[in-house]
């Protein structure tokens, strides 16, 4: 007795199992494809992963060649930032500079002009003693010199002491007068002294100008020195 088998009698799994023409046509183009996607992409990705990461990896690209042009900006304005202050401060030290140097000439002028106001006044003050004791000495000589007039006058023969008091000190006795006659006669004392007071007054205003003059050189320097001082300024 022999068992006939029928196609039909064959269970689901068996004929999945079992390999066709189209089946193992279909692994071969699928085997094929990703080999080729393996070529390009260089990996196991597929190409729409690959598609997205080249878009990734450009934006990446972009966003550091950015940061690099910020980071060099920011170099630069530090640079100049650096620069901006090194120049502020030497501009500070050039103004301390030149404030200490006004301030010293300020005090050197105000200083001359506090020494040319004292001597303008001692040399005033000098001058009118000057002429005060000139004249003083104009009148003692002019008083022995009338008392030896009158002795002479009287009579009596003057003394070399009324004479020495007659004759003035500053002036030659051997100087005639117009009329033949020489100063320090009896009844000349008087106008000898009396010349010879106007030339010690002379004498005496002299030596007062002379000192203002030097008071008023002291004084142009002071105004000199300020007008500089303005220029530098």
């Amino acid at each position: 007795m022999t068992d006939h088998t029928d196609a039909s009698d064959t269970t689901p799994a068996e004929s999945e199992s079992v390999p066709t023409p189209t089946n193992e046509t279909d692994d071969r183009i699928e085997s094929r494809l990703r080999a080729v996607e393996r070529a390009v992409t260089g990996s196991n990705a597929r190409p729409a992963d690959v598609a997205a990461g080249a878009e990734a990896t450009a934006e990446r690209e972009r966003l550091e060649s950015r940061i690099d042009d910020l980071e060099e900006r920011v170099a630069e304005l530090e640079a100049a930032t650096q620069a901006v202050r090194g120049y502020v401060g030497s501009v500070r030290a050039v103004n301390r500079e030149v404030e200490r140097r006004a301030d010293l000439a300020l005090a050197r002028a105000t200083t001359a002009n506090r020494e040319a106001d004292a001597a303008g006044a001692s040399g005033e003050g000098a001058g009118a003693s000057g002429e005060g004791a000139d004249v003083a000495a104009g009148d003692d000589r002019m008083t022995r010199a009338r008392d030896a007039t009158g002795g002479a006058q009287a009579g009596a023969v003057p003394s070399e002491s009324a004479l020495d008091a007659a004759l003035p000190d500053d002036r030659p006795p051997s100087r005639g007068r117009a009329d033949g006659g020489e100063i320090g006669e009896p009844g000349d004392g008087a106008a000898g002294s009396g010349d010879a007071g106007a030339i010690s007054g002379e004498h005496g205003r002299g030596i007062d100008s002379d000192e203002r003059g030097a008071g008023s050189d002291e004084g142009a320097w002071a105004t000199e020195a300020l007008d500089r001082l303005r220029e530098s300024l």
